[in-house]
């Protein structure tokens, strides 16, 4: 990128001890190094003394939900790019490396990439679920995108006033949709991350995909959400 930037790994956490070791080591062995922020979100099993072995910075949030966890995490974060990601997720070694080039370009605020299955990689939904994301980032509909696998500039994050804890679903959809009037928002086709699929499994494939699109098309227009059905899991 010509200058050198710091860049932080946030990642929120609710009981998440089977996944989060793994995660974290995934995060480790990037080939550009990165600081790595946890934030522990009223966990009642070891996810927090797993957070402590691998992660530079662990931040505990009594505020129960993920936009909460991620605010506390960027602000407990140094990076001047700020990558999300789940403690359900993960990262191929060269994840960090791929988001990097598209930054020298000062007008590009963020990028983001697809999703693969953990429990299985070639998971239909989650490439249906990326074919949408582009088309929607074509339509300037960017607010369908997932916060489990993107990068945006620190700035950026705070001037649109970071993830609204109002909100138990699409948060991440919400602040993209705030960010996209501060520059560019690409999507990076070769850049996957694997993350659970055990959201899809809870709800069922058909009936998930209709409950995102209807309450996306809410929250473009109205900003409200029905998320009964998301408890906190991650």
């Amino acid at each position: 990128m010509g200058v050198r930037v710091k860049i932080s790994v946030l990642v929120p956490a609710y009981n998440e001890e089977k996944h989060l070791g793994a995660c974290l080591r995934s995060l480790r062995a990037q080939t550009v190094g990165c600081e790595i922020v946890v934030c522990d979100n009223n966990s009642k099993d070891s996810t927090y003394e797993i957070a402590k072995r691998y992660a530079d910075v662990v931040v505990a949030e009594k505020r129960q939900g993920v936009a909460h966890a991620f605010n506390a995490a960027v602000k407990a974060s140094s990076g001047d790019l700020l990558a999300f990601t789940g403690a359900d997720s993960l990262a191929y070694p060269g994840w960090i490396e791929k988001f990097l080039p598209h930054f020298a370009d000062p007008r590009m605020v963020a990028c983001y990439g697809p999703l693969e299955g953990l429990e299985r990689r070639n998971y239909w939904p989650f490439r249906m679920f990326s074919q949408m994301e582009r088309l929607g980032i074509r339509m300037k509909m960017s607010w369908v995108i997932s916060g489990a696998n993107s990068m945006i500039r620190r700035d950026t994050v705070v001037r649109a006033g970071c993830f609204d804890a109002r909100f138990n679903m699409l948060e991440d959809c919400l602040l993209f949709s705030k960010i996209r009037k501060y520059g560019g928002v690409k999507f990076i086709a070769d850049n996957p991350i694997r993350t659970s699929i055990r959201r899809v499994d809870e709800l069922g494939t058909v009936k998930l995909f209709a409950k995102l699109f209807k309450e996306s098309l809410k929250l473009r227009t109205v900003r409200k959400v029905k998320d009964e059905h998301f408890l906190p899991i991650r």
